[in-house]
């Protein structure tokens, strides 16, 4: 059985909007972390196309979701059948006459998990991260890549306009615009998209666990921990949200980042990410 044991979602900025989200049914979990737009004025009329296109999923997953054993495949169809059901059609009205560039169309990461008989598996989009413990002491992970956070910190460490915020130099935000237009077309990297030819580009995965197993699904504004920041390794950060409690861990995050504002330790494109993470037990 797989059950919920506790949540957090931190917004990055208190004045804005979280783009990530969470979600569990049944014998399922996930989390989803909008991209951050790159222009001012979302297309979809929402708080931010990275908000929409994650809620939007959100909701999607909350009725399309059930177990089965051929999890991988009942999961790729899960996402085609939001997007073409839900979420392409959604988008479409709202965003009625109006003409945009590829960059500007909202994506997301997402990695969802589905229980199965061995334990259980998944899939993921982009830079979403699990990490399991089992009863065993066996250490599993799956999304990314494992050096998103690397590439990110070098390219922050390159920018100019030292006096701005890293969102808002002009040489960083071109530079990603280019990198997402780049996205979602064959030969390159997928992410969760209004195409949904996405979901058959999802990295699946399944894991023998031996029970209890503890999971805990991130957005990278969480996996940060250790990710970029090296607080913990997998294993330590999965013990530590049993110990401690997410909001102990999130207390943890915030801190790192205070004493860091400046992002010289740790060169980053934000002071503070949107942070999610969902625990989950398997029994």
């Amino acid at each position: 059985m797989l059950t919920f044991v506790e949540a957090i979602s931190l917004a990055g900025d208190r004045a804005k909007q979280n783009d990530d989200a969470c979600g569990h049914v049944y014998d399922a979990a996930w989390a989803i972390d909008g991209a951050t737009d790159l222009h001012d004025t979302p297309i979809t009329g929402a708080a931010s196309d990275a908000s929409w296109i994650a809620q939007m999923l959100n909701t999607a997953l909350h009725s399309l979701t059930y177990r089965s054993d051929g999890a991988a495949e009942v999961l790729r169809a899960g996402l085609k059948a939001a997007l073409r059901q839900l979420i392409i059609p959604s988008f479409k009205e709202v965003l009625g006459a109006q003409e945009f560039e590829r960059w500007q169309s909202p994506i997301a990461s997402v990695v969802t998990i589905n229980e199965v008989e061995s334990g259980v598996a998944g899939l993921d989009l982009g830079d979403c991260r699990v990490f399991a413990l089992d009863a065993a002491g066996d250490v599993f992970i799956a999304g990314g890549p494992d050096a998103a956070a690397d590439d990110e910190s070098a390219l922050a460490a390159r920018q100019t306009d030292k006096d701005k915020p890293l969102l808002r130099r002009s040489e960083t935000i071109d530079m990603l615009r280019r990198m997402r237009a780049d996205l979602n077309q064959p030969g390159a990297r997928w992410t969760f998209c209004l195409d949904p030819a996405c979901a058959d580009h999802a990295r699946a995965f399944e894991w023998e666990l031996v029970r209890p197993a503890h999971i805990l699904l991130m957005t990278d504004g969480f996996s940060a921990l250790v990710d970029r920041y090296h607080a913990y390794d997998a294993a330590g950060l999965v013990r530590a949200a049993l110990e401690k409690g997410l909001q102990e861990l999130g207390h943890e995050l915030r801190a790192i980042e205070s004493a860091d504002a400046t992002a010289t330790l740790h060169p980053r494109f934000k002071r503070s990410d949107d942070a999610t993470a969902l625990l989950m037990r398997l029994t």
